[in-house]
C-alpha cells in the first residue's frame, strides 16, 4: 500500500509543543528507582490524557473510548539540565473528526503536556507552538467569548506582551487576522502586526520535525505583538485557539503553524 495513502486514512495530524526551561525535581531519580518506573513524556502524556477522558490506548472491539478527542501518534521532549530554553514537550495526535462543535484540542493537549512537565520538575514556560488542521476547526466564537470572562479575572499586574507568529500556505492578510483576533478578544487582547522577525527568538526553539511537522510552510510568516491578560500555558493556548478561529473565519483551510512566545528580555513587560 502506498505510504501516503495510509497516512491519509489515519487523518490529519495536530501537534502541540511546550518550550522553556525544566528543572527536574531532585527526588525523581530516587522514586523512579523505588517504584521501578521509567517514565518519559510519551508515557506521561498517555496516562494524563486517559485521566481526563480525552484519549485512551485501550484497544479491542467494544472497548473504544466514546467521545475520544484524539488518537495518539507520538510524543517526546528535551529535558537537558543546562538551563537553556528547550523544546521540553511535544505531542502529535490524530484529532477526532465529526464530534459536533468540539474545538480542535489545543488546550487539552497543552494541559496534558504541562501536567507531565510539572510532575517531573519546575517549569519556566517561554512558548507554545501548535500545528493545527484548520479545516477541521468548528466555529468556536461562543466559547471564546466565555474565555474572555475567565481571563478577565487575572491580576491586573499579570499583563504581558507576547509575540504571535502564524505560518500558513493560504493567502490571508495580517490586517484581516488582526481584525478577527481583536473581535474575538472582546477588548482583552490588544494586537498589532509587527515587522519583527520571530526566528531565533529566545523564548522558542526552531521548528522541529516530528511526524512531518517540518513540512509546514515557514514563509511568509505573519508576526504580531499581543498584549495578553497573563502569561501562562493556558493563556498561550487560548491565544492560539483565537488565532485558529480567526483563520477559519478568514476562509483558511490549509494547516497552520501558530507560535505564541515571550522572550527572556520581555519578562518585565
Amino acid at each position: 500500500m502506498d505510504e501516503n495513502m495510509a497516512e491519509d486514512e489515519e487523518g490529519p495530524t495536530m501537534t502541540a509543543e511546550i518550550h522553556g526551561v525544566l528543572r527536574l525535581h531532585p527526588w525523581i531519580g530516587r522514586v523512579s528507582a523505588d517504584y521501578d518506573l521509567d517514565e518519559d513524556l510519551f508515557s506521561l502524556a498517555v496516562k494524563r490524557a486517559a485521566a481526563y477522558g480525552w484519549s485512551s490506548t485501550l484497544l479491542g472491539a467494544g472497548q473504544e473510548l466514546s467521545g475520544q478527542r484524539w488518537g495518539h501518534a507520538d510524543a517526546g521532549g528535551d529535558w537537558s539540565q543546562d538551563g537553556r530554553v528547550r523544546q521540553l514537550a511535544w505531542l502529535t495526535v490524530y484529532p477526532t473528526a465529526g464530534l459536533r462543535a468540539q474545538h480542535l484540542p489545543v488546550r487539552p493537549m497543552t494541559q496534558v503536556l504541562t501536567d507531565a512537565l510539572h510532575r517531573m520538575g519546575v517549569l519556566h514556560f517561554t512558548g507554545l507552538r501548535v500545528q493545527a488542521p484548520v479545516r477541521l476547526a468548528p466555529d468556536a466564537g461562543f466559547d471564546l467569548r466565555a474565555d474572555v470572562d475567565w481571563f478577565s479575572l487575572a491580576s491586573p499586574d499579570a499583563k504581558a506582551n507576547v509575540t504571535v507568529t502564524i505560518s500558513t500556505e493560504s493567502s490571508v492578510t495580517g490586517t484581516l487576522v488582526c481584525d478577527l483576533v481583536a473581535q474575538r478578544g472582546h477588548g482583552l487582547l490588544h494586537i498589532e502586526q509587527t515587522h519583527r522577525h520571530a526566528s531565533g527568538a529566545e523564548g522558542i526553539t526552531p521548528p522541529a520535525s516530528p511526524l512531518g511537522v517540518d513540512d509546514m510552510p515557514r514563509e511568509p510568516d505573519m508576526v504580531f505583538t499581543v498584549r495578553a491578560p497573563e502569561w501562562t500555558p493556558d493563556a498561550a493556548a487560548w491565544i492560539a485557539e483565537v488565532a485558529v478561529d480567526s483563520l477559519r473565519a478568514a476562509g483558511v483551510r490549509a494547516p497552520a503553524r501558530i507560535t505564541v512566545h515571550r522572550d527572556a528580555g520581555d519578562e518585565g513587560a
